[in-house]
């Protein structure tokens, strides 16, 4: 079993790794984001790392995220989520599916994903917000619905700043909000 920096660091290098081979293909983007969150239920707080990358290739939009939350009382929880998504007029559709490694590498469980999101320009900024939820096929699983929005402001034209908020619901309820970069290919 890896260790918690031995974990995030073979995550990053999987993202990375991902990016590089299919963002040959196409243009696509990295991005980087860091969120406080807090358990809605047990007052716990965590703070989530992620590493998000997408491309677009063979007409597909295809997205990885890497999410890594330590609690500041200990542990830690690793997801892996790949999606594919289409574009209907302002609404980006997309399905996926996610590995959950479970605090400190225990219970893992695979499971589906469906959203949309949604965005547009609002002065220098362009504001963003869609909502996503598991499918989970084992019942057992911890159910989850997240709705999300933020902003972002170019800073050129390859990076870009964003700050935004979530709202966990079901079995999973959290608080989020955070900051982040990206990059575009």
């Amino acid at each position: 079993m890896f260790n918690n920096k031995e974990s995030i660091l073979k995550k990053t290098i999987i993202a990375l790794s991902l990016l590089g081979a299919i963002g040959a293909a196409s243009a696509g983007g990295l991005g980087v984001d860091v969120d406080r969150v807090k358990d809605d239920k047990t007052g716990a707080i965590s703070h989530a790392q992620y590493v998000r990358a997408d491309t677009t290739l063979g007409g597909m939009n295809l997205g990885l995220q890497v999410r890594t939350a330590t609690f500041d009382k200990g542990g830690m929880i690793n997801s892996l989520e790949l999606t594919t998504s289409s574009k209907m007029g302002p609404v980006n559709a997309f399905a996926g599916v996610g590995h959950d490694n479970g605090f400190n590498g225990k219970n893992s469980f695979q499971y589906g994903l469906v959203g949309a999101s949604t965005g547009m320009k609002m002065g220098l900024v362009y504001g963003f917000a869609g909502v996503k939820t598991r499918v989970n096929w084992d019942s057992s699983n911890p159910k989850q619905t997240v709705a999300f929005g933020g902003v972002s402001l170019p800073v050129n034209k390859r990076v870009s700043l964003s700050a935004g908020m979530s709202k966990s619901y079901q079995d999973i309820k959290e608080t989020a909000w955070g900051v982040g970069v990206r990059v575009s290919m």
